[in-house]
């Protein structure tokens, strides 16, 4: 009798993926993929223009060879998208990223380390928790005035709000006061 639920290791995933391609998967050594991921994120050479937009090359290989197996796609990949001049250029982009992180690698020591965890323990959780301080502030700064949050008591629903919007990437915000500026008048 089967069970309704099974499970599928890593391992046997793996060799039931590639199960004819001696190759595959590869072995790296340990902590190298925390190197590679990253090397080749930030060199963008797994981006669609470099490598092809693999979902849609994924789709049109299910859609020719619904029946495939990972030795098809590999030369499906191959012969009708140029694979092979694709991964060679993948490569090139991420090689140099790679010999940059570890140039930067060998810069950490331990004094690096525990500033690195002192800033993200104390400054990045408190600037990311603390925003509203962060307008407070520029507002006391715009206005010269004192500026301050308020106190339960002092709450209300009529009080004009200070919209923002956080950018992700680099932190900085749009701040919106036209409520606060209509307000003052």
């Amino acid at each position: 009798m089967v069970d309704d639920e099974f499970r599928i290791s890593a391992e046997e995933r793996e060799r039931l993926v590639a199960e004819e391609v001696e190759e595959f998967p590869i072995n790296t050594p340990k902590y190298t993929t925390y190197l590679l991921n990253p090397a080749i994120n930030l060199s963008q050479s797994n981006r669609p223009e470099v490598v092809g937009q693999m979902s849609e090359i994924i789709d049109d290989f299910r859609t020719k060879h619904p029946d495939g197996t990972f030795e098809d796609w590999i030369e499906f990949y191959f012969e009708k998208y140029d694979g092979e001049r694709r991964l060679k250029e993948a490569t090139e982009r991420a090689v140099p990223m790679v010999k940059k992180m570890k140039e930067a690698f060998d810069q950490v020591d331990k004094d690096m380390t525990h500033n690195y965890l002192r800033d993200l323990v104390l400054f990045k959780t408190y600037e990311g928790f603390d925003i509203q301080e962060t307008i407070l502030r520029k507002l006391r700064d715009m206005y010269d005035a004192e500026i301050e949050r308020a106190t339960p008591d002092r709450e209300e629903i009529d009080a004009p709000i200070v919209y923002y919007d956080e950018n992700k990437t680099n932190k900085a915000m749009t701040v919106d006061i036209s409520e606060l500026k209509s307000a003052m008048k």
